[in-house]
């Protein structure tokens, strides 16, 4: 198969016709990063596997109406996940399920394994406060500290402007900030 035919904007024009075999392609190609921002945001596997297969029925069925000039696809993977996300943790806390950071292993009686314990402890604090945070906070750091993007970029996929979005970085980093300071004291 040339590279033509292997693009991205090919293989959603050919599953817009209902070929089965170009959507498994763009699965195959995209589902680690959409499942790594799922897993980043909601913490859990199983949610982010659930998260994962919304974006990909949501790819399978709206493909057809796919508006190749409009946006890349990837970007268009990133904002339909970015909202998945945030509608589970609307969700999450109307049942008022809890996410909880793992601590990890238990520590070995090896070298440096009360070092080991504290950084993991450490880890779980941190992740504890992210969670923690309002979804769109929380989308905004994980997409520029997680995910690498540039402000303009998470802007974009976020649906809103690079000064907004610098915005809840502030606020996100100051809220982290106070809540580990707090949990140190």
């Amino acid at each position: 198969m040339d590279a033509a035919a292997d693009d991205d904007a090919t293989l959603l024009a050919r599953t817009g016709r209902g070929e089965e075999a170009a959507f498994n392609r763009l699965v195959l190609r995209h589902t680690a990063f959409v499942h790594r921002i799922a897993l980043r945001f909601t913490q859990n596997g199983a949610d982010a596997d659930e998260i994962t297969q919304s974006v990909f029925w949501t790819l399978w069925t709206q493909a057809a109406k796919w508006d190749a000039g409009r946006a890349r696809l990837r970007t268009w993977l990133y904002r339909v996940t970015v909202n998945r996300c945030i509608d589970h943790g609307r969700k999450a806390r109307r049942w008022r399920f809890f996410a909880s950071a793992e601590v990890g292993a238990v520590a070995d009686d090896g070298p440096g394994a009360d070092d080991t314990a504290i950084a993991r402890s450490d880890l779980a604090q941190v992740r504890r406060a992210i969670m923690a945070l309002p979804a769109r906070q929380r989308m905004a750091l994980l997409l520029v500290a997680g995910e690498e993007l540039s402000v303009p970029e998470a802007a974009e996929l976020m649906e809103t402007t690079p000064r907004a979005l610098e915005q809840l970085l502030v606020r996100g980093r100051k809220k982290l900030r106070e809540m580990t300071e707090r949990d140190e004291r």
